[in-house]
C-alpha cells in the first residue's frame, strides 16, 4: 500500500484534513485499480488484455524467423521455467507449433533480479513499423514549467494488460530447451505515466481524474512502484523538481564508472551516455574534440594524454552539472553567443523573480576547417544563425534577446547593404524578432568560455 511517508516538508505543513485527503484518495484507488498481489491482476486472468483493443503484428514479408534457444545455467534453466509455469497458470502464454521460435534472454533488474525477456530482434526487422510520433524527451522536459508538484505511476504488469490477435500470437513464439511457447499478450511496452502540478489541490484534481481514467479502461496499477505527490522524481535519466531539472546520480554514476575506452567501439558508447546530457555541460563539444577525432573515418585509434585529459574532464564536468531551469513561454528568452575559431558556443536562459540569469540549457559546436578562417564578425554572426536554429523551438515566434560581446554585430543586423555570406546570414535572421544587447567581454565569461580554449 503506498502511503506519503518520507513526503516533504511543505505536505508536513499542509492542513490535518488535507493530509488525510490524499492519503484517502490513494487508499481508495489503491483497493479499486491497484493491487497488493505481486502476480498479474485477476483481470488480467479472467479476461486476457483488459483494454477495447488487439495488437497485430503486420509484416513486411511473412518469413517465418525460428531461431535456437540460447544455453543457460542450471539456475537460470529453473528461474525460466518457474517463469514459464507461472504465465501458462496466469493465461499469459501458450504453447506453440506453428513455425516461429524466438530465443529466450535474461536480463537483470535494479534489484539484481532477473527478468524473463525474449530476443525479437529478428521478428522487430520483418515488422511493419507504425509511424505515430513518440514525443520528444526534450519537449516533455519542457512541458513542467512551473510545476511544483509530481507523481509518477507504473502500470500492474503494464504491457500484460494488452491482448494479441490471436491471428498474430504465433509470430510471438519463443523456445527453451524444452519447449515453445507463444504469447497471449502484448510481450513488451511502454508503461509509466508522469502526472505533474502547479499547486497542491490542482495536483489532487489531476489524480482524480488520472485515476477515473485507468478504472474506465480497466487498467491496473503497481502502487508499490508509484510515487505520490513529491516535489521531486526522477523521470528519463533526469531528476525534475520544483527547482528545475539535472542530472540523475544513478546514470552519472555510470559515467564516473565507465573505463578509458580501448577501441572505437567503447568510445561510442561513452559518448552515447555523455551525450544525452549534453545540454548540462558548458562547453561540451569543444570538451570532446580529441576524443571526436578518435570517431573520425581513417583515423588510427590511438588514445593519448589529450584524449585522456578530455575523457577525465568530461565525466568531472557531468558529475559536478547544474540545475537547469524549465523554460516560461510566457517570458522572454535571452540567447548568449559567442565565437571563435575554435568553437561556437551558446546559451538559452531566462531572468528569475529576482532578477537573475538563469540557464535553461548550454550548446556548443566545433568549427570546421572552413569556418575557423571566417573573419570574426563573420564567426559571431554564425554563431546566432547556429543558436536560432538550435533553439528554434524555444524563440521562434516572440520576442527574445540577444546578446553578444561583439558590438559590430549589433551594427550588422542594421546595415542597409550587407555583402556575402552576412547578407545571406542577416536575411535568415528577418524571421527572428529580437533586440541585441552588447556586453563587455569580461562580463561575456559564462558563455565566452563555451567558444574558447583548445583542450
Amino acid at each position: 500500500m503506498p502511503t506519503l511517508t518520507n513526503h516533504p516538508k511543505r505536505i508536513e505543513q499542509k492542513t490535518h484534513l488535507e493530509y488525510e485527503q490524499i492519503t484517502k484518495e490513494v487508499e481508495y484507488y489503491h483497493t479499486e485499480i491497484g493491487s497488493e498481489v505481486e502476480t498479474t491482476p485477476t483481470t488480467v486472468k479472467m479476461k486476457i488484455g483488459v483494454l477495447p483493443t488487439d495488437l497485430e503484428l503486420p509484416l513486411l514479408r511473412f518469413l517465418a524467423v525460428r531461431k535456437h534457444w540460447y544455453r543457460t545455467s542450471k539456475n537460470e534453466r529453473n528461474f525460466i521455467e518457474e517463469e514459464i509455469q507461472r504465465m501458462l497458470q496466469e493465461g499469459l502464454i501458450e504453447r506453440s507449433t506453428g513455425p516461429w521460435a524466438a530465443p529466450v534472454v535474461l536480463v537483470r533488474k535494479k534489484n539484481r533480479k532477473l527478468r524473463f525477456c525474449v530476443d525479437y530482434r529478428e521478428l522487430n526487422s520483418i515488422t511493419m513499423k507504425d509511424a505515430y510520433p513518440l514525443p520528444r524527451i526534450d519537449d516533455m522536459l519542457n512541458s513542467f514549467g512551473k510545476a511544483q508538484w509530481f507523481t509518477s505511476l507504473n502500470l500492474a504488469s503494464e504491457y500484460w494488460q494488452v491482448e494479441m490477435d490471436p491471428a498474430d500470437r504465433p509470430k510471438t513464439a519463443f523456445i527453451i530447451q524444452f519447449g515453445t511457447y507463444q504469447f497471449k499478450v502484448m510481450p513488451f511496452g511502454l508503461y509509466d505515466v508522469i502526472i505533474y502540478s502547479d499547486t497542491f489541490e490542482q495536483h489532487l484534481e489531476h489524480l482524480r481524474v488520472i485515476f477515473d481514467r485507468l478504472e474506465d479502461a480497466g487498467l491496473k496499477l503497481n502502487p508499490d512502484k508509484c510515487s505520490f505527490v513529491k516535489e521531486e522524481l526522477e523521470f528519463l535519466g533526469h531528476i525534475v523538481s520544483n527547482r528545475g531539472i539535472r542530472t540523475d546520480p544513478a546514470k552519472i554514476q555510470k559515467v564516473k564508472d565507465f573505463p578509458t575506452p580501448l577501441n572505437v567501439t567503447q568510445l561510442r558508447g561513452f559518448f552515447g551516455l555523455a551525450s544525452y546530457y549534453r545540454r548540462f555541460v558548458p562547453g561540451f563539444s569543444r570538451i570532446a574534440t580529441p576524443l571526436n577525432k578518435l570517431l573520425k573515418k581513417g583515423v588510427a585509434y590511438n588514445w593519448g594524454e589529450k584524449q585522456q585529459v578530455a575523457f577525465e574532464q568530461l565525466k568531472q564536468t557531468l558529475i559536478t552539472s547544474p540545475i537547469l531551469v524549465f523554460p516560461d513561454f510566457n517570458k522572454q528568452f535571452i540567447l548568449l553567443t559567442d565565437a571563435s575559431t575554435f568553437g561556437l558556443g551558446v546559451i538559452l536562459s531566462q531572468l528569475d523573480e529576482d532578477g537573475n540569469d538563469r540557464v535553461i540549457a548550454y550548446a556548443s559546436r566545433t568549427c570546421n576547417k572552413a569556418e575557423s578562417n571566417y573573419s570574426a564578425t563573420e564567426l559571431e554572426c554564425l554563431a546566432v544563425i547556429w543558436a536560432v536554429k538550435h533553439f528554434h523551438a524555444y524563440i521562434y515566434g516572440q520576442r527574445f534577446k540577444l546578446v553578444t560581446d561583439h558590438e559590430a554585430l549589433c551594427h550588422l543586423f542594421n546595415m542597409a547593404t550587407p555583402i556575402g555570406r552576412l547578407a545571406h546570414w542577416v536575411m535568415k535572421l528577418q524571421m527572428y524578432d529580437f533586440e541585441t544587447t552588447h556586453r563587455f567581454g569580461r562580463k561575456h565569461l559564462n558563455v565566452d568560455s563555451l567558444s574558447r580554449i583548445r583542450i
